[in-house]
């Protein structure tokens, strides 16, 4: 039997300057919330911070690694939960037509969907695992079961993306809903004396 989990992520996000403070946290589907492993990250411009808070061998202090450099490793993961990231592989859609309109967020926004190939799927995914998965992916050609859906207000601003890869015995999925467009928001300042660490070591299902 397999086990379900869901990653959530939330913050506030300055694309424009490229800053943002998030915090993520990993559960077992069906598991009490307590259980949740938890993230915290903050961009500032080519650089992440990240810490796990709740560090059980008592580390919790701060890591930094380049931005651009960071690696996806599983799928429809994005690395170190950048939201940009997601943006780009939405962009990368094809076959896409209307779907009508509808309320997203408290938003009237029309909605598209699309198909993905495998580009988008491996885009800046680890070698060792991309390698694996290109060569069937691109047998597959418009047959890959996966989709994107995006939805965008009248101001032409994208309001939320879902990406679906269902293979059937192994079901991704990612929602990325954006709120508050055009607001000012605060984020958190990089803090101090962070340890650097190749993004080749950042690993796992919290940073993707």
């Amino acid at each position: 039997m397999g086990q379900d989990f869901t990653t959530t992520v939330k913050g506030a996000f300055d694309m424009k300057a490229d800053r943002g403070s998030l915090k993520v946290s990993l559960a077992q589907t069906g598991t009490s919330s307590d259980a949740a492993v938890p993230l915290d990250e903050i961009f500032h411009g080519s650089t992440v911070y990240f810490r796990m808070p709740e560090e059980m061998n008592g580390d919790t202090g701060w890591r930094s690694t380049p931005r651009d450099e960071a690696e996806v490793h599983a799928m429809l993961r994005a690395p170190l939960n950048d939201p940009e990231f997601v943006l780009r592989q939405v962009s990368m859609a094809h076959s896409v037509t209307a779907a009508g309109e509808e309320k997203v967020n408290g938003v009237p926004a029309r909605h598209y969907t699309g198909k993905l190939n495998h580009k988008p799927l491996l885009l800046r995914m680890v070698k060792e695992r991309r390698e694996k998965a290109e060569e069937p992916m691109v047998k597959m050609g418009d047959g890959l079961p996966a989709t994107a859906d995006v939805w965008v207000t009248k101001d032409g601003l994208i309001t939320r993306v879902l990406l679906v890869c269902d293979f059937g015995s192994a079901k991704v999925s990612s929602t990325m809903n954006l709120t508050d467009l055009g607001k000012a928001v605060t984020v958190a300042s990089p803090p101090q004396g962070a340890q650097a660490v190749p993004a080749a070591s950042v690993d796992g299902p919290l940073v993707g």
